[in-house]
């Protein structure tokens, strides 16, 4: 097993050495972005974007300009530790490093193979990983740096509860809307603004109407249901009871509220 060599400690010597402490006052981002680029290639004049992404990663948390260069204006990916554009380093993979119970990888045979235990030595030893397909008498020995086409497990909502469709009516006005949502039968006061599957209200101009998409994603449906808000309340219900039945769940009234 080879492993790669690692130069940070040479990367941070040398652009320590290049790159100016901040200056008082105002200063000109885009001049102090090409001097910082200037500096990366001084230090290697074959750098790659990857060696250039490797010299601001060391940056990113030192103090000076640098610091406050790629906090405010160097545009960044996940890989190179922001959540903007990616600079260069286009590999978003996780490294091994990440590896949890419960992640699946392709493992280095080609295969995908769910993690059950992970365990390293030191910080900076390679991980070593047992899966499903390996059993507990053999495993895998991954260095923490190496990008894997991997996966985290899905995370469940710590929630718990019946999946039901809910009517939810505020009794605040004459003309307060009426929601059916998608919801858990533990939530109390679901979110108007989410998983809303169909929605009753009122205007001056056209009344009542109800609208929803029947399928869940096809073309919208507009009910007018005119000056009549208990017809409203009964085209919602029908919504709602269609939706019900496409994710066999059952549809539920939520006591009426005062508020939002």
């Amino acid at each position: 097993m080879t492993y790669a060599t690692n130069t940070d400690d040479w990367f941070r010597r040398d652009a320590d050495a290049k790159i100016p402490s901040l200056p008082t006052g105002d200063y000109d981002f885009d001049h102090a972005l090409s001097q910082l680029r200037n500096a990366v290639a001084e230090i290697d004049q074959d750098s790659s974007a990857s060696a250039v992404s490797a010299v601001l990663r060391i940056l990113r948390d030192r103090r000076g300009l640098a610091a406050q260069l790629l906090a405010q204006r160097e545009p960044t990916c996940l890989n190179c530790g922001g959540g903007k554009k990616c600079l260069g380093c286009d590999d978003t993979r996780p490294s091994a490093e990440k590896l949890a119970p419960g992640w699946r990888f392709v493992s280095p045979v080609g295969r995908e193979e769910t993690v059950e235990r992970v365990e390293q030595a030191t910080d900076h030893s390679p991980v070593r990983v047992w899966t499903d397909k390996t059993g507990a008498d053999y495993s895998w020995l991954i260095p923490l740096w190496r990008k894997l086409d991997a996966v985290a497990p899905l995370r469940r909502s710590p929630q718990q509860g019946t999946p039901e469709i809910r009517i939810v009516e505020y009794d605040y006005s004459r003309d307060a809307p009426m929601y059916a949502q998608a919801a858990l039968s533990t939530t109390r006061r679901p979110d108007n603004a989410e998983n809303c599957l169909a929605e009753a209200r009122y205007s001056r101009e056209h009344g009542w109407r109800v609208v929803h998409r029947p399928d869940g994603g096809g073309e919208m449906v507009v009910i007018d249901c005119g000056r009549s808000k208990a017809r409203a309340r009964t085209a919602l219900r029908q919504a709602a009871r269609q939706h019900a039945r496409a994710l066999g769940v059952k549809v539920v009234e939520q006591a009426k509220e005062r508020g939002r």
